[in-house]
């Protein structure tokens, strides 16, 4: 004897049915509350120490540190990224914490370690500096035993930074890029003098601008920041942007060997 079952049963099973399958699978939701629009994940990466390529003589040992942090404070203040801590030190302390959070554990695996894996190692390093002073010359304009004067030097500092971004699942180098920095130091210089019946006298004052060679170094990691905040994460006109600056500095380098 065939039974048919009533259409409202079969209804109310699909319906729960359709329900079990939806809470069993797991929902991500990454939308941006204010219009809408999906937002990407945060991208997870490492930031190495800063090594210096160049043989530059005012670099120091700490400027591997500092200019690792430097790099690292833009990236999460861009709210795109989770940095991961990868200094020897740093790990070693983490990895205390997580053993006496849950006991020894010999055979390691997904018990035995806890860190984060970053998608993309970043690598940076000083391939290139210069130094170019420009005195501008002296001038002056005397009458009747007085004489007034001044003159303009400056001096600009020039950085090259390589960077490179490592993908770490397939150990590829994903992006690289020559990322400039420059800073300019302005000494302006006034004077006066004069004789009168035998007795002479005079004044000299300099005024100095200074942007040190530091700046220049600050300013090459904020670029690095942007550009890699915008191959990473945002890929919008951007990538435009720094191609057409990429494309002037190769250019201006090109000039440069003539």
């Amino acid at each position: 004897m065939r039974t048919t079952l009533p259409s409202k049963f079969l209804k109310s099973t699909a319906i729960g049915a359709a329900l079990s399958i939806s809470c069993l699978t797991p929902q991500y939701s990454y939308a941006n509350e204010s219009d809408g629009i999906t937002a990407p994940k945060p991208i997870t990466v490492a930031v190495t120490k800063v090594k210096d390529r160049s043989g530059a003589p005012w670099w120091r040992p700490s400027f591997e540190e500092a200019l690792k942090e430097i790099l690292s404070t833009e990236l999460s203040s861009a709210g795109h990224f989770i940095v991961l801590e990868r200094d020897e030190e740093a790990l070693e302390d983490i990895q205390k914490e997580q053993t006496m959070s849950w006991g020894w554990w010999p055979f390691g695996g997904e018990k035995g370690n806890k860190l984060n894996q970053a998608q993309y190692i970043i690598r940076a390093s000083l391939s290139d500096y210069a130094e170019v002073s420009d005195e501008g010359g002296q001038q002056s304009v005397g009458f009747g035993g007085f004489a007034v004067g001044g003159g303009k030097s400056t001096k600009e500092f020039y950085v090259s930074f390589d960077l490179k971004v490592i993908n770490t699942k397939t150990g590829t180098i994903a992006y690289s890029r020559s990322i400039e920095g420059k800073a300019k130091n302005v000494t302006k210089s006034n004077a006066f003098s004069g004789n009168v019946r035998g007795f002479s006298f005079g004044e000299s004052k300099q005024k100095s601008t200074r942007t040190p060679t530091k700046k220049a170094v600050r300013d090459a990691m904020i670029e690095t920041a942007s550009y890699l905040d915008c191959v990473l994460y945002l890929k919008d006109e951007c990538i435009a942007e720094f191609k057409a600056k990429d494309a002037k500095r190769k250019s201006n380098s090109s000039l440069d060997m003539f």
